[in-house]
């Protein structure tokens, strides 16, 4: 059957790659807002047999930014992230942009020049050599007699 990819290690690497988006913001309970939800959030369902995955993905957005860009952005982004790192094709992939809030100006240039490809590592292993363990040699035993209920 092969590796098993859990939901939750889906959603922390298409938590990395929507972080990774400039325009993208993280917004959480305030005392303006302190029943209000917390932005981004995602939920995700993996198909183990057919190796695919389901996102939506609920995004918060710098204003002024080309917002629709952005989303576009973060969902070539996800899908690209979770296919690199997993090996899952992301059959859907729902971008949806909540709150639209003021920060930094993000220009269309700099989402042009996004890579939405994650810069994967190759794994190097350091063979180590095997010894074996040390061990103090064993204490003689002193013989025990055991007549009715003493020990002696």
């Amino acid at each position: 059957m092969g590796v098993k990819i859990s939901d939750r290690a889906v959603s922390r690497i298409v938590a990395a790659a929507a972080a990774s988006v400039p325009g993208t913001i993280e917004l959480g309970r305030s005392l303006e807002r302190p029943a209000g939800r917390t932005y981004p959030r995602f939920d995700v369902i993996v198909d183990d047999t057919s190796r695919t995955c389901s996102i939506e993905a609920f995004i918060a957005v710098a204003w002024p930014s080309p917002v629709t860009t952005v989303a576009l952005t973060v969902r070539t982004t996800i899908a690209d992230w979770v296919r690199d790192y997993t090996g899952l094709a992301a059959t859907h992939v729902n971008v949806v942009v909540g709150p639209v809030v003021r920060g930094r100006p993000v220009p269309a240039e700099l989402l042009d020049a996004h890579p939405t490809r994650p810069r994967l590592r190759p794994v190097t292993v350091h063979p180590t050599p095997v010894r074996p363990p040390h061990t103090r040699p064993p204490v003689p035993l002193r013989p025990i007699t055991v007549r009715g209920n003493r020990v002696r």
